[in-house]
């Protein structure tokens, strides 16, 4: 990528510090684990400086990751910030209502992008207009003629998206979608900071496992909150096994009695119902009821399992 060598009053060196899988946690302390769970790639970092040390320094970080996917998934952990536009070309794909529609996150000097493959942060250490006006130059500068992919398969089939799939119509009412509250994830690390599951790797989650959580909130209270994990494996025996693993681990005293294919449990904020549909499983929490909860994992499971394959 050919970055700018001036924005407003900084420049940058000649070539960029790159950073590897073999060095990132050398790079970062404790965030390493987020990238290399993401199948990061390698990141390039440049530091543009002033010859006025108090305007501080704007770093530039480009983290090329194995897929779009990846990259997504990185910007789907904290949909916090003021909506950006770097003028990307809206994705074709009308599911997006699932996620926030923005690309680009901006806040208290750090901007935050997904773009392609690419996962883009950008750090201005003072921020002021003018630090803002180079931030913003930079990040559509990195972004500019890069492609624009879908959100990820897994993300687009869940229930309550619009224009609704064959599981939109079993969300229970008034139970809502919270696009700010859906997570791509493939590390348990991850899904933990979206919705703690438990302090172990319940789901036998890895680089080629594909999941998506979301919340589900009351529109007419906005007290009542359900929670949907949908998981794609490789196999139909990788899901079987993790749905067995999940229920020795979550709930042990139903686990010897309870079926890896469908279940469900009483739990103490509200019913839990799990489901596997070919290489997919789908747990539903916190649901209002039994029968809800049920259909719901059921529809869900069938619709991820409708997802073609890929070589990804």
């Amino acid at each position: 990528m050919n970055l700018p060598k001036q924005a407003g009053a900084w420049s940058r060196p000649e070539t960029p510090r790159r950073i590897t899988a073999q060095t990132i946690f050398d790079y970062m302390d404790g965030a390493g684990e987020l990238y290399v769970g993401y199948r990061f790639g390698h990141l390039d970092v440049y530091e543009y400086t002033a010859v006025d040390q108090s305007l501080g320094t704007i770093l530039v970080e480009l983290y090329w990751m194995q897929t779009s996917d990846d990259a997504f998934g990185l910007l789907s952990t904290d949909w916090g910030g003021e909506p950006v536009g770097l003028g990307e070309a809206a994705p074709d794909d009308k599911r997006v209502q699932v996620v926030p529609p923005q690309r680009a996150l901006y806040g208290a000097g750090l901007l935050r992008a997904w773009s392609g493959d690419l996962y883009l942060r950008i750090l201005a250490s003072r921020e002021t207009p003018h630090s803002r006006e180079a931030v913003f130059a930079l990040a559509r500068a990195a972004t500019s003629g890069r492609p624009n992919p879908p959100v990820p398969a897994v993300t687009a089939v869940l229930p309550g998206g619009a224009p609704s799939p064959a599981t939109g119509g079993t969300v229970p009412e008034p139970y809502l979608l919270r696009p700010d509250r859906t997570c791509f994830f493939r590390s348990y690390l991850v899904l933990n900071s979206a919705y703690f599951l438990a302090s172990q790797d319940l789901l036998d989650l890895g680089p080629q496992v594909e999941g998506v959580t979301t919340e589900y909130r009351s529109s007419r209270t906005g007290a009542g909150r359900m929670r949907i994990v949908l998981v794609r494996y490789p196999s139909a025996d990788a899901a079987r096994g993790a749905a067995v693993k999940f229920l020795q681990g979550y709930v042990p005293e139903k686990a010897s009695q309870a079926s890896a294919a469908a279940g469900r449990a009483k739990l103490e904020h509200g019913w839990l119902a799990w489901a596997t549909t070919g290489a997919s499983l789908a747990l539903v929490l916190d649901a209002p009821s039994a029968r809800e909860a049920t259909t719901l994992a059921a529809a869900s499971a069938r619709e991820v399992a409708r997802i073609p394959k890929t070589t990804s």
